[in-house]
């Protein structure tokens, strides 16, 4: 077939078919308008909502609160906030608040963490008191300089005139099995006599 004759057949196809293509084109443009309209809609939330978030935080700092409060957590208050605000927007105290020592006029700044403590009760207070008086004399007791024979390491026994590896190994063997009750039971140790006790007991101790 020629070009012309070609040229022709085309012709008479679009003839024919005028109605049908131009139906189509409309379809298509209708589509492409119908995507970049949304794309320009999709551009203005993200837009919209980048802009909204930065009105959101604009003005404001970010304060950390914990402890004794009922709702601890991050907040983000105005700039010119105080405690007592923030104290405010994390819904108050709990009751067992212990804000003495709490400036509630104190005026905030940005990345700063409040913590309220807990109230100590007079009973706990003294419990406290107690258990702390009861390790400083557990601790001056530990610190007499006495090597305490049914605890002390190998090397540790190896500190007491007289005692290398292999005495250091009896005594350990020996507690294994029986404790040491008082320090005269380490004359029941294979190799220490009396001149060796009466070398070392001014430096050895028991529980």
């Amino acid at each position: 077939m020629s070009i012309k004759n070609k040229f022709y057949s085309f012709k008479n196809f679009i003839l024919k078919n005028k109605s049908i293509i131009i139906v189509s084109i409309i379809l298509v443009l209708s589509v492409i308008s119908l995507i970049i309209q949304n794309s320009k809609e999709s551009s203005s939330i993200t837009i919209n909502e980048e802009e909204l978030q930065k009105e959101k935080y604009e003005g404001k700092i970010a304060v950390y609160i914990s402890g004794e409060v009922k709702n601890p957590g991050v907040y983000y208050i105005d700039e010119e906030s105080r405690v007592v605000d923030l104290i405010d927007l994390c819904g108050g105290f709990t009751n067992q608040a212990d804000i003495s020592e709490l400036n509630l006029a104190e005026k905030l700044s940005d990345a700063e963490k409040i913590d309220v403590p807990k109230l100590i009760l007079e009973s706990e207070q003294n419990t406290s008191e107690e258990n702390l008086e009861e390790n400083i004399l557990s601790n001056e007791e530990d610190n007499t300089g006495l090597i305490n024979i049914n605890t002390a390491s190998k090397e540790e026994l190896k500190e007491l005139k007289g005692v290398g590896d292999t005495l250091a190994d009896n005594i350990i063997e020996y507690r294994n099995h029986t404790k040491f009750e008082s320090i005269e039971d380490i004359l029941n140790v294979s190799g220490i006599g009396e001149a060796k006790f009466e070398a070392i007991r001014e430096y050895i101790c028991v529980d």
